[in-house]
């Protein structure tokens, strides 16, 4: 066995683990909803630390096998409605955490051909990131313009810092140990962005400052 395979099988078990520390640490959570508990709030940072482990394990899995061919890109038809509010509920538990607000700006009837599980997975880990650098309000947006689809995920944070804005999502970022930044999220969301092709367009993705919010704003486009 080489040494990919090795490590794409240990992932693979590390993110099941994961999985159901998960599901574990979720129902203590929801056991000490309705009453006042000091464990509470570094219970939901733990949550949310142990969710975006498997997030990004997921994430090296599904690289993995794009590198590979073996992954079974499928774009279906989609409403956008009901996509936006199963992105936010999946970032729900943190944002009442933090005390954040969320909002989606999304037109009711608007549908929109993309592979669900890939999309989902990059949209989430950057409502994760508006959640964690805002200040109080994160908002995705839905809407097409151009003959594209945008989704656009502001915050009402200090926004991104110069560094990533000039890189933006290429590869050659690198890693910011002060930080605790990979870059792997971005490669995730670019790649996934790309894979996306109609009529001799590809999806894109980059980062902003600004908005309507005035902080950070991670954007992605779609054929």
């Amino acid at each position: 066995m080489d040494i990919s395979t090795f490590l794409v099988t240990s992932i693979h078990d590390m993110k099941n683990s994961l999985s159901v520390v998960n599901a574990m640490l979720e129902d203590a959570i929801n056991q000490t909803s309705d009453h006042p508990c000091p464990a509470r709030k570094p219970l939901d940072q733990v949550f949310y630390e142990s969710q975006r482990i498997t997030d990004n394990l997921l994430q090296l899995l599904v690289i993995y096998k794009l590198g590979k061919g073996l992954y079974p890109f499928d774009a279906q038809e989609h409403h956008l409605a009901d996509f936006t509010l199963e992105a936010t509920a999946r970032v729900a538990q943190l944002a009442r955490c933090r005390g954040v607000n969320i909002s989606v700006v999304c037109a009711p009837d608007n549908y929109w051909y993309f592979d669900r599980e890939l999309v989902l997975g990059a949209i989430v880990h950057a409502l994760n990131n508006g959640i964690r650098y805002t200040r109080s309000k994160v908002c995705l947006w839905a809407v097409v313009k151009d003959g594209m689809l945008e989704f656009r995920v502001e915050d009402n944070g200090p926004g991104y810092p110069a560094r990533m804005l000039e890189n933006q999502l290429c590869s050659t970022t690198g890693i910011n140990f002060a930080e605790g930044s990979t870059g792997l999220g971005l490669y995730f969301s670019l790649r996934v962005a790309e894979l996306h092709q109609n009529l001799g367009r590809h999806g894109t993705t980059r980062l902003e400052n600004g908005g309507a919010l005035g902080g950070g704003a991670f954007v992605m486009t779609l054929p």
